[in-house]
């Protein structure tokens, strides 16, 4: 029994022992796990602060701070850039294309304006050929059946003919000198049409100024001792296929017994703009002062569309049509029906080179208003002399419907003056 009991001692000492090193081997393991734990938390916490020791501060970015997309708005405003550069580009390229198309129909213009005149050079040229076999056939024929005369026996006749063929006539003389001025500035805008708003026309050497002085006198005496005298000054400058200005100032006195019955005054004033070498706009002005007509004052100012239906060697023919304003004086103080009103204008001219020497003009005049309207036509037959100098006959007609009282609707006017036209 004491060895049983003995042994059971024994058991429990080792049991306990065993139960001892079982909690001390458990112990020692936890210790060192959380030893091992500890030191890689300090090696961590060691790395992260040499990391963050080293790193620059502007590395450093905030947590959950949202920043601007910056790249994105660079992005955006080099689009914008680019795209006012490609409007910029289309503008320029919109610009380039209109001042080629205007370029374009420039020398269209010019193209026709160039086979026109080839075709006028070339009829004259045929009707000049032509002239000259037909006075080399004459020429011959009369060497054939008369004898040559002497060199120095000359008749006036054959003289007078030599001068008239040396010298023009006065609307050929315009026509030449004009289209030589158009072929002229033609051929500068061919030169500059590279450029077209460099299109500027330099100074011709030929003259633009034109005009003419016309006067007559008569004086007669019988029972009474009548005197007159009229005159007309006329000026013009044109710039070919551009503009043109016009002055027509004349004048008419009249007297009898020393007492003035006629002192009539009259200037027109007229400025075209060529839209094209047919087409046109003017604006005119008329001023009459008249001492014994029905009225003293007639003042008529128009603007409006021109067009020239033929303008050829021979003959030439244009119209007007325009509204305007009419002011009205009566004489004697009498009470007109028409006064300070607005009408419409319509004009119609035609030029005829009849001969050599020989030219017509006719003209009329419709000035329609609401209470008064006024219808005149001119007539003028102008034959050159000699030279520069004409002989002028010139006739006019004039209507008005409504006069003062003691007045007459019917006006006319003749006359025979001489011209020199330069």
């Amino acid at each position: 029994y004491e060895n049983s009991l003995f042994n059971s001692k024994l058991l429990f000492i080792l049991v306990i022992n065993v139960a001892v090193l079982a909690v001390n081997i458990m112990l020692f393991a936890d210790n060192k796990t959380e030893l091992e734990l500890k030191n890689q938390t300090l090696a961590i916490k060691e790395n992260n602060s040499q990391s963050i020791a080293e790193s620059p501060i502007t590395d450093i970015q905030p947590q959950f701070t949202p920043v601007a997309p910056l790249p994105l708005v660079i992005e955006k405003k080099e689009n914008l850039k680019e795209i006012k550069r490609l409007s910029q580009e289309k503008r320029k390229s919109r610009k380039k294309s209109a001042s080629l198309q205007a370029q374009l129909s420039l020398l269209v213009k010019q193209n026709q304006k160039l086979s026109e005149q080839i075709t006028r050079l070339e009829n004259e040229a045929q009707t000049q050929h032509s002239y000259i076999t037909l006075l080399e056939k004459n020429n011959s024929d009369q060497q054939e059946v008369e004898p040559q005369q002497p060199a120095l026996i000359v008749s006036d006749i054959d003289l007078l003919k030599t001068n008239i063929q040396r010298q023009p006539d006065l609307i050929e003389n315009k026509s030449s000198a004009a289209s030589s001025i158009k072929q002229d500035a033609l051929a500068e805008k061919i030169e500059s049409a590279g450029e077209p708003d460099l299109l500027v026309t330099k100074d011709k050497e030929a003259d633009n100024f034109s005009g003419s002085v016309e006067f007559g006198f008569s004086y007669e005496q019988d029972n009474k001792v009548t005197r007159a005298v009229n005159g007309r000054l006329v000026l013009d400058y044109e710039q070919a296929d551009q503009y043109k200005f016009n002055s027509n100032l004349k004048f008419e006195l009249e007297e009898e017994e020393r007492e003035m019955t006629t002192e009539k005054y009259r200037w027109q004033l007229q400025a075209d703009y060529y839209l094209d070498p047919r087409n046109l706009l003017f604006a005119r002005s008329d001023i009459q002062r008249s001492q014994f007509a029905s009225y003293d004052q007639e003042d008529v100012y128009t603007v409006g569309y021109g067009r020239i239906v033929f303008d050829q060697s021979k003959h030439k023919f244009n119209m007007e049509i325009g509204p305007g304003y009419r002011t009205a004086v009566p004489n004697n103080g009498e009470n007109a029906v028409s006064v300070n009103e607005f009408i419409v204008r319509t004009r119609l001219n035609y030029e005829r080179v009849v001969s050599e020497s020989l030219q017509v003009i006719m003209n009329t005049v419709w000035e329609m208003g609401n209470e008064n309207s006024i219808y005149s036509v001119n007539f003028k037959a102008q034959n050159k002399i000699y030279r520069e100098l004409y002989l002028i006959f010139d006739f006019e007609y004039k209507y008005t419907q409504n006069v003062p009282v003691d007045t007459l609707n019917k006006e006319v006017t003749t006359g025979l003056n001489l011209m020199y036209a330069f």
